[in-house]
């Protein structure tokens, strides 16, 4: 046992700790390539929703049009919407055709799901199995407010924010 304890003292050196008191970033790329994160768009004084999309999703077709309607109707105001494709590279292109198809007008970035993972265990401390569509709703400092797995529409987001505003 002594000489494991020597050999372990001897051993921490090579192996730093991490002395970081903020968790590591998840790094999100747009759709020219430029990293994002989520911190860089959640706590800007107004709602945000994320909706985490792909464009072979059947449920993700139908739920767009709403979250389209509901960012033109909010994003002057109070809250805006942020797309993820778990697409990933490789399918960039129906990824774009997708955000043509519904022309949807609020940024998206790019992901082949990892990114969202460790974001999702982050925000959540639970993991991400990996459906879509998948909404996370940040509320405007910056905290997570509420998670969904499957479709969201429109009056179901502004009930949700309007009881919230009244409960605060």
């Amino acid at each position: 046992m002594k000489a494991f304890l020597i050999l372990l003292a001897a051993l921490l050196p090579l192996f730093p700790l991490h002395t970081s008191s903020a968790p590591p970033q998840e790094t999100f790329r747009d759709f020219e390539g430029r990293p994002h994160t989520l911190d860089d768009h959640v706590g800007k004084g107004k709602w945000l929703i994320v909706t985490v999309w792909a464009s072979d999703c059947h449920v993700c077709e139908k739920e767009i049009p709403e979250l389209v309607a509901f960012h033109d109707a909010h994003r002057d105001k109070d809250a805006s919407v942020l797309g993820i494709s778990v697409d990933g590279p490789a399918r960039k292109a129906e990824a774009l055709a997708f955000i043509e198809r519904h022309r949807i007008g609020f940024p998206n970035l790019l992901d082949d799901g990892r990114a969202f993972k460790a974001a999702y265990l982050r925000a959540t401390g639970r993991p991400w199995f990996g459906g879509t569509p998948m909404n996370l709703v940040y509320a405007p400092d910056g905290k997570l407010a509420a998670r969904r797995i499957g479709a969201l529409s429109r009056a179901d987001i502004e009930a949700f924010i309007e009881r919230e505003r009244r409960n605060d």
